[in-house]
């Protein structure tokens, strides 16, 4: 998953609110200095942390994407840490003050309980784990049963969306076409699914775990509504 879309994820992503969203996660993180970007894809958000003085390691389970990330912070001059690792499964011998799981990861996650609990584990008193969902609202009535098509200088992607078969999931299939030198395309697919969550439920899971949970539905800290598309949570570990 992820290893044909690790090239064009860059050109194709929303720059403009990325650039907000950084600044929120900032806002967050606070005097924090030492984390994990989990599913940190081709490390935007790693090297944008590692830019603003935080000491943060790289985990994701693609392969292609890691290679990317790799790319990246090096062309920044950056020399990140990056481990390839399933966000469930993650294991650290120090524990850190902050970990993200940014841009829909936890909906990657069937039950994101595991993950909770590992973070719990990673974590130090006082530590902060933030992430974000795409709501069941979005996922369910915007993005399931639609066809998106995003372009970039150099890539092409058709993005097919449909309900998955009872689990109340959103089967994507991307066609991604990427130019070649001789100005022909070259075609890649590959299918994601992501599953809907709604905020009680994630709450009451991080509660479960012993996180103090906050909750809200954009990047200026509004309260999350029937139809919020994006629903952020930073959840506290208190002891």
């Amino acid at each position: 998953m992820y290893d044909a879309i690790a090239n064009c994820y860059d050109e194709l992503i929303d720059a403009k609110y990325y650039a907000k969203w950084f600044d929120f996660t900032q806002k967050l993180l606070g005097v924090r200095e030492r984390g994990v970007d989990v599913g940190c894809g081709s490390g935007i958000f790693t090297i944008e942390l590692a830019l603003r003085g935080k000491d943060v390691t790289g985990a994701d389970e693609s392969g292609a994407m890691l290679k990317k990330a790799m790319e990246n912070a090096r062309c920044r001059g950056l020399n990140i840490k990056f481990v390839l690792v399933k966000a469930e499964r993650l294991r650290l011998k120090k524990k850190v003050e902050f970990i993200t799981a940014m841009n829909d990861v936890v909906n990657y996650m069937k039950d994101p309980a595991p993950f909770f609990q590992a973070a719990y584990d990673s974590l130090e008193k006082d530590g902060l784990l933030l992430f974000d969902i795409s709501s069941r609202y979005k996922l369910q009535n915007v993005i399931a049963g639609n066809t998106f098509f995003l372009q970039s200088r150099n890539y092409a992607c058709v993005w097919e969306n449909s309900k998955a078969a009872k689990s109340g999931a959103v089967d994507m299939n991307l066609n991604i076409f990427e130019k070649r030198a001789d100005g022909l395309y070259e075609r890649k697919e590959e299918t994601h699914r992501q599953y809907a969550h709604d905020e009680q439920s994630i709450t009451n899971k991080l509660k479960d775990m012993g996180f103090k949970v906050t909750v809200c539905a954009d990047l200026t800290g509004k309260k999350p509504k029937a139809d919020s598309q994006r629903i952020h949570f930073a959840a506290y570990k208190e002891r």
